[in-house]
């Protein structure tokens, strides 16, 4: 329980404040871009640690919303 509720209190903390701080010194569609690499980021994660299938549509659910966030900031 003590690490739930540590992860739950810097988890966001530290990622909003991180965010934050990349977006006021970089620009705003470069920080939002490797903000939202994040979901592809994680995927192998789940695949090595938790011995996970990941399916296509999922990689490519993550890669498609990272090329949304890519276009829109562009």
């Amino acid at each position: 329980m003590a690490y739930a509720a540590l992860g739950a209190c810097f988890g966001p903390f530290l990622g909003v404040s991180l965010s934050l701080v990349a977006i006021k010194y970089m620009e705003v569609g470069i920080a939002a871009t490797i903000i939202a690499l994040v979901p592809v980021l994680v995927i192998p994660v789940v695949i090595v640690v938790y011995g996970e299938r990941v399916s296509l549509r999922a990689i490519f659910g993550a890669l498609l919303a990272l090329a949304g966030v890519a276009l829109l900031y562009r």
